[in-house]
C-alpha cells in the first residue's frame, strides 16, 4: 500500500509506466472529477481504466477485505469523508473465492483503517486485502475514482 500525493506522479514511476500514465493523468485532471458522472473510463483499453461512482459509507464491520490478482487499484476520494481498511491478504482469512472474471477474492480478518487527505491518492498491490467506502464516526456520501492498473 502506498499513501501518495497526487502533485508529483513523477515519484512514483519506479512502480512502471502503466502506473505513472495513471498517476499522471489524475494528477492533470484532478479539477476535472468533481463534475463528472458515475460511470467507467478507458484510458489505455483493459490496460488502464476507471471507475467514477457515488455512495454511502458503511461501518466497518458491514463489508469484507478485497484483494485483486490482476489489477493495481489507484483510489481518489474526490468528495466527502471516506475511511480505508487496509490488511496483508497472507494474514486474513479468505471467505469468497479468488474470482478470475471479477478479479476480486474477499477476506476476513483485522487491519488498520486510515483516510487518505485531499489531494493524495492511496494504491493498493495484489498483497494488499482493502475495505474502501467505509465510516469512522457518521455516514457519508462520497465521490471517488478507482483507477485499475494492469499488472
Amino acid at each position: 500500500m502506498i499513501l501518495g500525493n497526487l502533485n508529483y506522479p513523477s515519484r512514483y514511476g519506479g512502480l512502471g509506466t502503466r502506473v505513472l500514465t495513471g498517476l499522471k493523468f489524475l494528477s492533470e485532471h484532478a479539477g476535472d472529477f468533481k463534475n463528472m458522472p458515475a460511470g467507467h473510463y478507458e484510458i489505455d483499453a483493459d490496460n488502464i481504466f476507471y471507475e467514477v461512482s457515488e455512495f454511502y459509507t458503511v461501518p466497518a464491520q458491514a463489508k469484507f477485505f478485497e484483494a485483486h490478482r490482476k489489477y493495481i487499484d489507484i483510489q481518489v476520494t474526490i468528495s466527502g469523508e471516506e475511511w480505508y481498511g487496509h490488511a496483508i491478504v497472507s494474514l486474513l482469512r479468505e471467505e469468497q473465492k479468488y474470482s478470475d472474471d471479477k478479479d476480486i477474492a474477499f477476506y476476513s480478518g483485522e487491519g488498520v483503517y486510515l483516510q487518505t487527505p485531499p489531494g493524495h491518492f492511496i494504491l493498493f498491490m495484489p498483497e494488499d486485502a482493502h475495505k474502501p467506502g467505509v465510516f469512522f464516526q457518521k455516514r457519508e456520501l462520497v465521490k471517488k475514482i478507482v483507477m485499475k492498473v494492469k499488472i
